[in-house]
């Protein structure tokens, strides 16, 4: 019999394909760049709520008006995903950008200043 972490992971997997889906082929908000990168669905133990984690290239007022425009598009978004993936109770989707990069990025440029100092 699976377990209940088996079953999550494979939610968790059909609704990072169907919404990838539904972002490049079916949402028209002139907000939402051309190209979305879907990274992660964090999804509740009671699958109520789930936080989809997206990757935008762009500056900071790019990603922020692309996030405004997923926000505002996603009880569309959960429409046509919950008519692709069947569950009980569809979970209410809240997306939040990828900061990892930019963490990343300023980790490296301060590693980059203070490499002379130790050698």
């Amino acid at each position: 019999m699976p377990s209940i972490h088996f079953h999550m992971e494979r939610l968790k997997e059909d609704f990072h394909r169907e919404i990838a889906w539904v972002i490049a082929n079916r949402v028209r908000d002139p907000r939402i760049p051309e190209v979305v990168t879907v990274l992660e669905i964090r999804l509740a133990p009671d699958t109520r709520n789930a936080t989809v984690i997206v990757s935008i290239f762009g500056d900071e007022a790019v990603q922020q008006q692309a996030l405004e425009g997923l926000n505002s598009a996603a009880p569309f978004i959960q429409k046509i995903v919950a008519q692709r993936v069947r569950i009980k109770h569809f979970p209410k989707l809240y997306f939040k950008i990828d900061k990892s990069l930019d963490y990343s990025e300023n980790l490296n440029t301060l590693l980059n200043d203070i490499k002379d100092d130790l050698v």
